[in-house]
Formats: structure tokens, sequence, C-alpha cells
């Protein structure tokens, strides 16, 4: 794990990149915003989690570091005492995870739990749509103040840029950078199910309501239905092993992004 502090004093926030070591979206967004001219007003702590993974370009090494939290130091686990570790570290900060991933529809902030703290950090990102995916249990994000993003389909140019664009949007909004920002009004999910099973082709639309009886997904002529209309989030053909993705409820609608100053254009879950 590697931890850098910009700034002078005690940082209350903390930004968080490569949870998933072929995740690299956030790692690259910290380093344009080292290398820009933006000044911090406050200190700045961020994490480059695990490592070890990100230098050998897995996605873990034993276990998936973001369902292990909050670990165990005697482990013989790299990522269960490597959480242990995490947990520590991020400890009475407020949390910004970057994430990338296999599915479509980012980018959208993920909470787990819709506390005022949690919401008013999803708020900070600009982005208009937020998941509440506490259904799963463990991440990162779960035992602090947080909010993890999906910045877009992997480590493509626009994931990065993505996660660079929220996390200046972030840092003004949350006062450690002096400029223009969005604090939006977003559309809360709440993911409530998963949809089960391996080698099948979504065919619909993260975000999109899928209607009762729709088929939503297909694998060699087998057929998935929709037993009641739902949401997807975080559905895709080849992003999980044994899993399609989540069902979720659309649980309030927002009313876009409100700006302070001018709209720096964070953009919503359909792309850029």
């Amino acid at each position: 794990m590697h931890v850098e502090t910009l700034g002078d004093g005690r940082p209350q926030h903390t930004i968080v990149a490569c949870v998933h070591g072929d995740e690299t979206c956030g790692w690259h967004a910290f380093n344009r915003f080292k290398a820009s001219d933006v000044e911090l007003t406050a200190p700045l702590k961020f994490v480059l989690a695990n490592e070890r993974a990100f230098k050998l370009g897995y996605r873990y090494c034993d276990v998936d570091l973001n369902r292990v939290m909050p670990g165990d130091a005697s482990s013989d686990r790299h990522e269960e005492r490597l959480a242990a570790r995490l947990g520590h570290e991020l400890a009475g900060t407020k949390v910004l995870d970057f994430h990338s991933t296999e599915s479509r529809g980012g980018p959208y902030a993920v909470v787990a739990g819709t506390d005022a703290a949690s919401v008013h950090l999803a708020r900070s990102t600009g982005l208009d749509r937020v998941v509440d995916i506490s259904y799963m249990g463990g991440g990162v994000t779960q035992a602090v103040t947080g909010v993890a993003v999906e910045c877009g389909y992997y480590d493509d140019e626009g994931a990065a840029t993505t996660a660079h664009r929220v996390l200046l949007n972030f840092l003004a909004a949350e006062g450690l950078v002096d400029r223009e920002s969005v604090e939006s009004s977003p559309d809360v999910y709440k993911v409530v199910g998963e949809e089960r099973g391996q080698g099948y082709r979504f065919l619909a639309d993260n975000f999109q309501r899928v209607e009762a009886g729709e088929v939503f997904a297909e694998k060699d002529g087998d057929v998935r239905r929709a037993d009641e209309p739902f949401y997807p989030v975080l559905m895709s053909t080849h992003g999980y092993e044994r899993r399609i993705g989540f069902r979720a409820e659309r649980v309030s609608v927002g009313s876009r992004a409100r700006t302070a100053g001018t709209n720096v254009g964070i953009g919503g879950a359909d792309g850029q």
C-alpha cells in the first residue's frame, strides 16, 4: 500500500485508487492532479490501496480486497492483511474511492447506505446517479464515511479522464481547492437483489427499467426474463464470473445538478 499526503496538517479527506489492482483510473487522476497547477487549500491523503496487485496488473492477488474488509492482520492472505491496514489508514477521514467496470452506464456514485454524510459526499462528486449497494455488505466505504465512483469501462482513457474530472469537482465541493463545482441532486437506486448466472449475454441497459416478462439476458437460446420490474445496475456480459449483475429499485428522483458558480460538466451516468 502506498500512502501519500499533499499539504501540511492532518488530512480530513482521503482519495483511494486501485482497491482492484487492474482499475487504474484513480491512480491516473491523482497523478494528473499532482502535475497540474491547481493548489490545495487543505491537506489531502492519497492511498494506492492494492499496490502489489497494481504492479502485477491483477484485480487481486489472493481475494477481492473490497469483499474482505475490515480484514485480518494475522491472515496468510495478502488482501485480508491489507484490508486491516487500509481500514486503519482511512479511519477518521472522508473517502472518495475510484473504480472502473466491465458494465456500461457510468459514471455514477456508489454508497453503502443512504445516511446523510454519505449522500453529501455523493453529491460532491457532481454525478446524477447514486447506487446504494449496502445489500452486498463489505466494501471499503462501508465502515467509513465515503463514496465510491464507477468511472466508466475499465481503464480506457475515458475512465481516467472522468476520474480526474470527478476528483476536481469533489475537491472543490468539499472546499479543498478554490474553483467552481457542481453539487448534484441525484437519482438514487437501491440494490435489492442479484441475478446469478454464468456466460449470459446482457441485453438490457443499466439504469433503464426492465419490465416484468422482458428478456434481459440470453445464453445459447436460454433467455432470462424479469419476474417483476427492476432497474439493472452493474450488469454486464463479462463483469462477473457467476453473476450477471444486480437488480435495483429507484427510490428517489433527483433534480439534476445544482451549480456553485458555473456548471463544470461532470456528466451523468449515460456517459460524456
